[in-house]
C-alpha cells in the first residue's frame, strides 16, 4: 500500500501557498498547499510534498475556492439567434464556444432547467467527444399548460393537459437522466394572460414526480404564483425571485425549506441595449463569440427586443416603438431590479436558501444573456443587492451542491477537484473572480485563455 501510495498519477498537480477558502463554513486558511491526484482532491495542508513528475504551481498571492455551479443556464440557445441566420455548423461552434466559455468564466457545473431531447443529445454528444466544459445536468423537457408559460413563449416545447400526458412526459424526462422536473405556474408578467394547470393535473405533477424521486422546480415570477407553487405543485426550488414579496410568500418559502434562484442578470442584462459600453468589457471580447456581441451592439435588435418583449408580455396591444419604450426603458428596469434586491434580501433573512442562477442563454430574442461572464455579473449582482461577498459565493458554490446532491461545492480531501486560483480576495470584493488566475476542472489546470483554445 506504502508503494502504491508513493506513484504518482499522470495527471498530479500541487497548489502551492494558496490562501483557501474552502466552501464549508471554516475559517480561510494561509498558506496551504492543495495536492490533486486524478480528477481528486488528495491532500489539503501546509508543506505538502509533489509526487514525481507532479506540476506544481506556487499561487502565492492567490486565494483557491471551489468552482462556480450556475444552476440556471440555457445552453441550447445561443443569446441573440432570434435576430440571425445561424447555420447548424455555427450552432455547433458556438455550442463549444459556450462550454468553453464557462470554464473561463470559472464556472465547472451547470444546471440545464428546459431542453428538449434532440438538442440535450447534441450537448451530451459534444461532451462525450471531449469537447472541454462544466458537468452538465438538466432537467429536460419542461412541463406547460396548452398555451401557457413556456409554449406560448417558445412553441417547440410541448404541453400537458391530462394525467395520462403528465406520466408520459414524467416517463420521457426519466429516460433523459433528469436531476429533476422543471414546471409553471405563470399568469404573467403584466397582466394575467397565460393558463395554469387545472388541480388534477398539478396533483398529478406533484404526486408523479414524488414517486419518481424527482425534485420540481417551478418557474413563479409573482409572490401568488410562488405560493401556489409551493402549496399545489410541491415546488422544492423556485427557479426565478419574486419581483415582489409578501409576508405570507416569505413565511411559506421559509417553512417549506424551498431553494430560491437569483437570475438577476435578467433585468441587468436589459440595461446593455441603454449602455452599449458595458460590451467593451475584456471578459465579454476573451470569452464571448464575435456575432454575438455584433448582435448585442446592433440598435435594431435592441429596438426589436424591446418590441418583442412589449408583444409578449401585452399580447393584443398594439405596441411598437414609442409603446414599446415607455414600457421598457431602463429607468423602469431598474426600479424592477430594486423590488427584486428586496424580495431575495427578505427572504435570505427569513433563513430561505439562495442559488446562483444566471439564465444565460434564456430566450433567443434576448441578445445581452451571454454565456460565461454572465454567471460572473450574478454574482456581483447578489453583492449590489445587499448580501456579502461570503453569501454570494457560497450560492454559487455550496447551496446548489446540496441542492443537487454533488460533491462540488466545497474543497475536502476525497472531493471533486473543481476548483478556482483567483488573484485577491474574493471574500473582500467579489469582482475578483475577473481576475482568474486558473480553473481546475477534474483535475486539469487551465488559464482562462488556454480554455478558450480551440
Amino acid at each position: 500500500m506504502l508503494l502504491l501510495a508513493s506513484l504518482a498519477f499522470a495527471d498530479d498537480l500541487l497548489l502551492t501557498h494558496a490562501r483557501l477558502w474552502d466552501g464549508t463554513g471554516a475559517p480561510v486558511r494561509e498558506d496551504v498547499d492543495v495536492l490533486i491526484q486524478g480528477d481528486r482532491i488528495a491532500a489539503i495542508g501546509p508543506d505538502l510534498v509533489a509526487p514525481e513528475g507532479a506540476r506544481v504551481l506556487d499561487i502565492s498571492g492567490a486565494t483557491v475556492i471551489p468552482g462556480l455551479i450556475d444552476s440556471h443556464v440555457h445552453l441550447s440557445m445561443s443569446p441573440g439567434a432570434a435576430w440571425r441566420s445561424d447555420s447548424p455548423e455555427q450552432e455547433d461552434a458556438s455550442l463549444r464556444h459556450h462550454l468553453r466559455a464557462y470554464l473561463a468564466c470559472g464556472v465547472t457545473t451547470l444546471l440545464d432547467p428546459a431542453v428538449l431531447p434532440d438538442a440535450q443529445a447534441r450537448i451530451d454528444a459534444t461532451l462525450a467527444s471531449g469537447a472541454p466544459g462544466p458537468r452538465y445536468l438538466t432537467l429536460g423537457t419542461p412541463f406547460s399548460p396548452p398555451g401557457g408559460y413556456v409554449q406560448a413563449v417558445i412553441p417547440a416545447f410541448p404541453s400537458v393537459a391530462t394525467k395520462a400526458e403528465v406520466e408520459r412526459q414524467l416517463d420521457a424526462v426519466v429516460a433523459q437522466g433528469v436531476v429533476g422536473i422543471k414546471t409553471t405556474v405563470e399568469e404573467g408578467f403584466g397582466p394575467r394572460i397565460w393558463p395554469t394547470y387545472d388541480d388534477d393535473v398539478a396533483d398529478a405533477i406533484r404526486t408523479g414526480a414524488a414517486a419518481r424521486g424527482l425534485r420540481v422546480y417551478t418557474h413563479a415570477a409573482g409572490p401568488r404564483e410562488q405560493e401556489r407553487a409551493i402549496t399545489e405543485l410541491g415546488a422544492t426550488v423556485l427557479v426565478h425571485p419574486p419581483e415582489r414579496h409578501s409576508a405570507r410568500l416569505v413565511e411559506l418559502a421559509a417553512a417549506s425549506n424551498v431553494y430560491e434562484m437569483t437570475t438577476l442578470s435578467i433585468l441587468d442584462s436589459m440595461r446593455m441595449g441603454w449602455r452599449p459600453e458595458r460590451l467593451d468589457d475584456p471578459l465579454l471580447h476573451l470569452v464571448v463569440p464575435a456575432a454575438e456581441l455584433a448582435t448585442a451592439r446592433d440598435p435594431a435588435v435592441v429596438r426589436g427586443f424591446e418590441d418583442t418583449m412589449f408583444a409578449t408580455v401585452y399580447p393584443g396591444v398594439p405596441g411598437k416603438g414609442l409603446l414599446a419604450r415607455f414600457g421598457f426603458n431602463e429607468r423602469a428596469i431598474a426600479h424592477r431590479l430594486a423590488r427584486t434586491n428586496r424580495a431575495l434580501r427578505a427572504l435570505r433573512d427569513a433563513g430561505v436558501r439562495i442559488v446562483m442562477g444566471s439564465d444565460s442563454g434564456n430566450w433567443p430574442i434576448i441578445p445581452f444573456e451571454l454565456h460565461g461572464p454572465t454567471s460572473v455579473r450574478e454574482v456581483e449582482l447578489l453583492v449590489l443587492a445587499g448580501f456579502s461577498p461570503e453569501e454570494a459565493l457560497v450560492s454559487a458554490t455550496r447551496t446548489p451542491a446540496r441542492m443537487l446532491g454533488l460533491e462540488a461545492g466545497t474543497l475536502q480531501p476525497g472531493r471533486i477537484a473543481d476548483l478556482l486560483v483567483v488573484d485577491g480576495d474574493p471574500l473582500a470584493d467579489v469582482r475578483a473572480l475577473r481576475s482568474l488566475r486558473y480553473t481546475v476542472r477534474g483535475g486539469q489546470a487551465r488559464t482562462p485563455a488556454e480554455w478558450m483554445e480551440p
